[in-house]
């Protein structure tokens, strides 16, 4: 899949350590897998061009050509030269006038069934980068030749419009988090009410933003990489009136969003019955993400109350185009229930030592002797989710805090982190799980990222899963920590109630649920003989919890292929 076309490129070396990175168009090959946009063979290198566009034949539209954000265009190319001509290329730049090298990704004219007619059209989503947007059709031969120019491609509120919202709890059910991005740096403005007609509280916030130069390593600040994610609003809603439904609509002075709704949080404390919904490991492009969503979104409908994503969120490892993507995925989600988050391999794990990393980690980050920790951010070092999320501020932002709902604690960590005994985050979390008033909220779930109980037989994870245990699995018994929810591996397993990897009353349900959209693991990998091993599932899917009552919650893992639940256990306290 060679395409380089270039004199002299310059190669980086191709990292071993990402996952596969899917390409603006989630273009695949022939035998089925997508093409990764991190082998450099991908680029389409251009030394020179020559501009014919006065003089050819070559017609190329798009329509419609005023969109919303994530809209499918139609690229239509007529009058094309159709002999010898193998290396003819269409390609999408956004701003419109960027320069030849810096398109977002292409298309080989070749690859439509006319092509050797001279003519052609295929369907693209694009998404709201800021700018306006144009195609380019290309011709390479001894030089590479542009041979037309589109007409722009604009997008309906321009570059000003919010996008890309999302909510977040703060532990206090009489406040609400409200996110979003775009191009505009006035004041960020939320304005809230108990009436859709009725908007009548205001309240106002900050922004900030962030740039290539501000991530560790490559791919993540190179530039040719980074797209400027415009900028990041946070508002705060306060007094709110707990367990309550408000309109809400947020923005600036220039524009603001659609009127959307969400339901504050119950209480603290409150009998009420409530559910979530959590998965780990999405991504975009990859078999079940799209499917994962779309079924979230049933769920939202059906009365899910918020979202918990425990980690390896969009796959972007350096490419910034992902994000924006992924951020459109999740926001029908987002805009309507809170949606929490925490810190994944593939958002934090880099080996450079910069000092850039947010999370007040120096030199190059966590790399215990015993661990696998890499490269595994593409140089992010958890700078885009930093920017772009906003969790309770009790702990160390989103790498580790806690927040309470209804009668349930939550305590989300970072296993990205060194969490051995005396560390910063050790302390943090025996002084957090200490604190829980066990007669106000009875449940007590702990998040993660990789899990301390697998049976699946990855030897790297495993030790991994093994200092976990040795470092923390006491204060999880010492403060009846009722269930632990993990991701990282790419399937789905339930424990009974373990403790030192024996099954007893008085230990955690663990649950890996890192099935939400990333290629999922092969059914081939052998598994450890463990006795605590109740159920194991390599299929596409999330987990829903219904916490009934003080004594009773219910697990359920709803699978993507049928929407059945293939596993689910009642935990009584």
């Amino acid at each position: 899949f060679q395409h380089v076309l270039s004199d002299s490129p310059h190669h980086k070396p191709y990292d071993p350590y990402l996952p596969v990175v899917v390409s603006y168009f989630h273009k695949k090959l022939p035998s089925g897998e997508f093409v990764d946009v991190n082998d450099p063979s991908y680029r389409i290198v251009v030394d020179k061009v020559q501009d014919l566009t006065k003089t050819s034949s070559v017609e190329l539209t798009v329509s419609p050509s005023l969109i919303d954000n994530g809209d499918k265009v139609t690229v239509t190319w007529e009058g094309a030269p159709v002999s010898k001509r193998p290396f003819d290329w269409i390609a999408l730049f956004c701003p419109h006038d960027a320069d030849v090298n810096s398109y977002l990704d292409y298309w080989l004219v070749k690859e439509t069934s006319t092509a050797h007619e001279g003519y052609g059209d295929i369907n693209f989503r694009i998404y709201n980068l800021r700018v306006d947007c144009e195609f380019r059709y290309y011709s390479n031969d001894m030089h590479t030749q542009l041979l037309a120019r589109s007409n722009i491609i604009k997008f309906r509120g321009g570059a000003k419009t919010p996008l890309q919202g999302h909510l977040a709890l703060t532990g206090n059910s009489k406040q609400m988090r409200v996110q979003w991005t775009s191009g505009s740096n006035s004041t960020p403005v939320v304005l809230y009410g108990v009436s859709p007609n009725e908007l009548d509280y205001k309240a106002t916030g900050h922004w900030t933003t962030y740039k290539a130069s501000d991530m560790c390593a490559e791919p993540a600040n190179n530039t040719a990489n980074f797209i400027d994610p415009g900028y990041l609003h946070d508002v705060l809603l306060t007094d709110l009136k707990p367990n309550t439904l408000y309109y809400y609509q947020y923005g600036s002075d220039y524009i603001f969003s659609d009127i959307e709704q969400f339901t504050s949080a119950p209480p603290v404390g409150s009998d009420q019955s409530f559910k979530f919904v959590t998965y780990g490991d999405m991504g975009i492009g990859f078999p079940g993400a799209e499917v994962t969503a779309e079924l979230i979104k049933q769920e939202i409908n059906e009365g899910a109350n918020f979202v918990i994503h425990q980690g390896d969120l969009s796959y972007a490892v350096g490419y910034a185009y992902i994000w924006e993507q992924w951020m459109h995925l999740i926001e029908y989600c987002a805009i309507r229930v809170p949606y929490m988050i925490g810190i994944g391999n593939h958002e934090q794990d880099h080996t450079e030592v910069s000092n850039k990393d947010p999370s007040g980690d120096k030199g190059n980050g966590y790399h215990p002797a015993w661990g696998n920790f890499n490269h595994d951010s593409g140089g992010e070092c958890g700078v885009p989710v930093f920017y772009r999320f906003h969790m309770p501020d009790n702990g160390n932002k989103i790498w580790w805090y806690s927040f309470d709902y209804g009668l349930v604690h939550f305590t989300m960590m970072s296993t990205e982190h060194n969490f051995t005994y005396g560390s910063q985050q050790y302390q943090w979390l025996e002084k957090d799980l200490s604190s829980v008033d066990r007669q106000v909220t009875p449940w007590l779930i702990l998040v993660g990222h990789r899990p301390m109980y697998t049976s699946e037989k990855y030897a790297a994870d495993h030790r991994v899963a093994l200092h976990m245990q040795i470092a923390f699995e006491e204060l999880l018994h010492k403060y009846n920590v009722d269930l632990a929810l993990w991701g990282h591996y790419h399937s789905y397993e339930r424990t009974c109630r373990v403790y030192r990897n024996k099954c007893t009353p008085s230990g955690t349900v663990h649950i890996v649920i890192g099935s939400a959209g990333a290629d999922i693991d092969s059914a081939a990998v052998p598994q450890y003989d463990v006795p605590w091993s109740e159920h194991l599932e390599m299929s596409y899917g999330y987990g829903r919890v219904s916490v009934v009552n003080s004594s009773a919650l219910l697990w359920e893992f709803i699978r993507n292929l049928d929407r059945n639940i293939s596993d689910s256990v009642w935990i009584h306290r």
